[in-house]
């Protein structure tokens, strides 16, 4: 991992054109058509990349096993995505500038972590965001998670679990979520809630601290859930057909 290491950051202020022909030739990574990598460093045991996916500058994605970004991802400025068995980024989901998203190796915790890391299609993360994925941690399709300041902990000082938010779901700014936690389909959480605990239903307004259900969603506020993440996309509505990661 080291030698991968020295030869990503070597490779940085090359043009991406001569990054993917040596990751290809050094490392066996896989590239669709069109990918675009800036001024950023990848190190991982297996990478693949879809087509026209586009990685800006000053980002690192170091020491994950299995690093899969689907196609038409946008990862904009100086994100950090370190560690884990599996990060898997849906199709054109966007991780915006300075998210700090990492699992630590060989966490002092009792009982097995899954360090896994699942983004689903369409998913969008703003800016200045937290995720620890010591344990699971799993987005479902077009979730926003808007704002800045969020974070997710998967794990304290002894123990883990993992942390699941529903597809469609728009979590605003400064929420907190600990481990063993997960909201429904189709919420909205309340800016500064602290997730505690599984909160079930769908189509609802999730708040507080500790956050709980608040009531469903009316009419007026389930644009928050069903508009596009992306222009490209289609707005959602219940029993639509979801889009493949």
């Amino acid at each position: 991992m080291k030698f991968r290491l020295i030869v990503a950051l070597l490779l940085v202020p090359f043009p991406s054109i001569i990054k993917k022909a040596i990751y290809r030739l050094l490392f066996g990574y896989r590239f669709g058509r069109g990918v675009k990598i800036g001024l950023s460093a990848i190190v991982a045991d297996k990478c693949v990349i879809g087509e026209q996916t586009r990685i800006g500058h000053f980002n690192i994605l170091y020491r994950t096993k299995d690093l899969r970004i689907g196609s038409r991802v946008i990862i904009g400025f100086g994100n950090r995505i370190l560690g884990g068995d599996l990060v898997e980024i849906g199709d054109r989901s966007q991780i915006f500038r300075f998210n700090e998203i990492n699992s630590i190796l060989d966490p002092l915790v009792l009982g097995e972590c899954d360090p896994v890391l699942k983004v689903g299609a369409g998913s969008v993360i703003t800016v200045n965001h937290k995720i620890d994925f010591t344990d699971r941690v799993e987005f479902g399709e077009n979730v926003v998670f808007a704002g800045r300041n969020s974070n997710i902990w998967t794990h304290n000082r002894q123990k883990s679990g993992p942390v699941t938010i529903g597809r469609n779901c728009y979590v605003g700014a400064n929420v907190q979520f600990i481990a063993n936690t997960s909201v429904g389909e189709y919420c909205v959480i309340g800016l500064g809630s602290v997730i505690t605990k599984r909160i079930e239903g769908d189509w609802a307004i999730v708040a507080g601290m500790p956050a709980k259900y608040v009531k469903p969603l009316d009419e007026n506020n389930k644009v928050l859930v069903t508009y596009p993440t992306r222009p490209d996309l289609e707005p959602a509505s219940p029993g639509s057909e979801r889009i493949s990661g």
